[in-house]
C-alpha cells in the first residue's frame, strides 16, 4: 500500500538522525543537554507548555505507571496524550492518544510538518543536529497540542536530568522504582542513578515517589527539599492486599488517605501492585489540585489497563507461553518471583537474549532457582548480544543451556519442541526478545529498520 510505503520512507528519514537507543556507539553522558531540545520546541511554538503534564522517570515500571495514569484519566473522560519508549512492534506506539498508537499516516504527516524545523534547529544550534529521540519527543508534544488533548503523560527515555523530555513543566512528577541499569551512563551506584532520575523534580511541583531502597529515597527527598517540592512517598500512606490471583490478573484491595478501592488488575506481579499504588497516588494528587476525577475512574481504568510485554501471557493451551521484558538483575528477580507465584512444579524453558550494556551475568543468576533449560538467542536489535556469548555466560552460571540460535523465532521453535503440555516457556532478557516472540504468536508483521553504525 502507498500509505505504508510513505510511512516507511518517513521512518527511514527520521533514522538519518543520530539514534543512541539503537546505534551501537553511545556518547559520554556529558554529551547530553537540553539546549538543543529547547531550541527545537521553541521553533515549534513550545507545544509542551500548553498541556497539563505528568512527567515520569524511574528504572522500572515507568512505562506501566504512565499507562495506568492514562487509563484512569481516560476513564474519567479526559483525552490523554501518552508518550513512552521504547516500542515493541512499531514506532507509532511511542505517541498515543489514550491507549491507541497514532496511525502510520499521522506519523508520516508529523515528519512532513516537523522536518523543516528539525533541520533549522540543527543548523542554528551550536550543539549540532537534532537527535532521533529529540525528534520523537518533540513530535509527540506537537501532535498532542494539535489533537487538543486535556493531559499529556510523558515517560523519560534515559535518566531524567538531561533527558529530552525534561523541558516539561509538569503539574506532578513521578519517580518509579530505581535500580542499577545503564551504569556506564547514569552511574554505578543507586545514589548516582537516583540523582539523575530526580532531575525531573521541579520547584514547588509535587513529586510522587514509589517504594524505594533507602539509598535512593534519601537522595530524592534531599533534591525535592532543595526544590521546595512536596513529596508523597507511596510506601508511607498507600497499601494493597492481593485478594486472589490467576494468570488473568490479580484482585486488589487498595487503601489510600482518601478512600479504598477494589478492582482486578490485568497485570501480574507484586511490582505491578506497587505501580498501581503509584498511579493512584498521582491521580489523587491531581484531584487535590482541583482536577475532576471521579472515584470509579480509578477502578475502571486500572481494570482495563493494557501494557504488553510485561509478564504477558500469550498462550495457556499446551505449554504456557509468557514474555517479559526484564533486562536488569532487579527486574529479573521480580520476574522469578512472579513465575513462582503463578506456576507450580513445572519445567521452565527460557528463550533468552540480551542487549549490550546490560549486566548479563547478574541477570542470569536469579534464573538459576527455576532450574531452567535456557535457549540462547539474538534478537534483531542492533545492540543485541550474540547468542553464542549468551550461551557461554549461561553455561558458566551452571544453567542447563542448549546450542545458540541466531534468531528469536528459531529459539522459540526449539522451545516448543522441548516443552510438554504442562511446561512453561518464558521469553525474556530484553523487550526486543519479548516483542519478537509476540510477533510470532500474534502474527504481527515486524518493522525492519536500517542497521545503524
Amino acid at each position: 500500500m502507498e500509505k505504508d510505503r510513505a510511512y516507511y520512507r518517513a521512518v527511514e528519514q527520521t533514522l538519518t538522525l543520530a539514534d543512541f537507543e539503537r546505534g551501537k556507539h553511545s556518547p559520554e553522558h556529558s554529551f547530553f543537554h537540553l539546549e538543543r531540545m529547547r531550541l527545537l520546541c521553541a521553533l515549534l511554538g513550545n507545544p509542551h507548555l500548553g498541556v497539563p503534564s505528568v512527567h515520569i522517570a524511574g528504572t522500572k515500571g515507568k512505562g506501566t505507571t504512565a499507562a495506568m495514569i492514562t487509563a484512569i484519566l481516560g476513564s474519567a473522560g479526559y483525552k490523554v496524550g501518552l508518550a513512552t519508549s521504547p516500542h515493541l512492534h512499531s514506532l507509532t506506539e511511542r505517541i498515543r492518544i489514550g491507549p491507541e498508537p497514532i496511525s502510520k499516516n499521522d506519523f508520516t504527516n508529523l515528519v512532513k510538518q516537523i522536518w523543516p524545523v528539525v533541520l533549522e534547529a540543527g543548523q542554528n544550534s551550536q550543539y549540532g543536529e537534532v537527535t532521533w529521540f529529540e525528534f520523537m519527543v518533540s513530535a509527540a508534544f506537537h501532535f498532542f497540542r494539535e489533537s487538543n488533548v486535556d493531559f499529556q503523560v510523558v515517560e523519560t527515555g534515559l535518566g531524567g536530568r538531561l533527558d529530552a523530555t525534561n523541558i516539561l513543566l509538569p503539574i506532578v512528577s513521578v519517580i518509579t522504582s530505581i535500580s542499577l541499569d545503564h551504569v556506564n551512563i547514569l552511574g554505578d551506584t543507586l545514589a548516582k542513578i537516583a540523582s539523575e532520575k530526580a532531575g525531573i523534580i521541579k520547584d514547588e511541583i509535587p513529586v510522587i515517589i514509589s517504594p524505594q531502597h533507602w539509598e535512593s529515597m534519601n537522595v530524592m527527598t534531599e533534591i525535592a527539599a532543595d526544590c521546595n517540592a512536596p513529596v508523597k512517598k507511596v510506601s508511607d500512606d498507600y497499601s494493597v492486599d492481593v485478594k486472589n490471583k490467576d494468570l488473568s490478573g490479580q484482585y486488589l484491595h487498595v487503601r489510600t488517605p482518601l478512600r479504598n478501592y477494589e478492582f482486578k488488575l490485568p497485570l501480574l506481579g507484586i511490582h505491578q501492585t506497587e505501580n498501581a499504588l503509584t498511579a493512584i497516588c498521582a491521580i489523587e494528587t491531581l484531584k487535590q489540585s482541583g482536577y475532576l476525577i471521579d472515584d470509579d475512574s480509578v477502578e475502571v481504568g486500572l481494570s482495563k489497563v493494557c501494557w504488553p510485554g510485561r509478564f504477558e501471557v500469550l498462550e495457556t493451551s499446551g505449554p504456557t507461553l509468557i514474555v517479559d521484558g526484564a533486562h536488569n538483575p532487579y527486574s529479573m528477580e521480580r520476574l522469578v518471583e512472579t513465575v513462582n507465584d503463578h506456576m507450580d512444579n513445572c519445567k521452565v524453558i527460557i528463550v533468552f537474549g540480551a542487549i549490550g550494556g546490560h549486566d548479563i551475568v547478574n541477570m542470569l543468576e536469579p534464573l538459576k532457582s527455576l532450574n531452567p533449560v535456557l535457549i540462547p538467542v539474538s534478537s534483531r536489535h542492533p545492540k543485541a548480544i550474540g547468542a553464542e556469548i549468551v550461551r557461554i555466560a549461561s553455561a558458566n552460571c551452571d544453567i542447563v543451556t542448549t546450542k545458540a540460535y541466531g534468531s528469536v523465532s528459531e529459539g522459540l521453535d526449539h522451545a516448543f519442541s522441548l516443552a510438554g503440555q504442562s511446561d512453561l516457556i518464558l521469553g525474556t532478557g530484553s523487550l526486543s526478545v519479548a516483542a519478537e516472540v509476540s510477533e510470532v504468536i500474534k502474527e504481527i508483521p515486524p518493522e525492519i529498520y536500517p542497521n545503524l553504525p
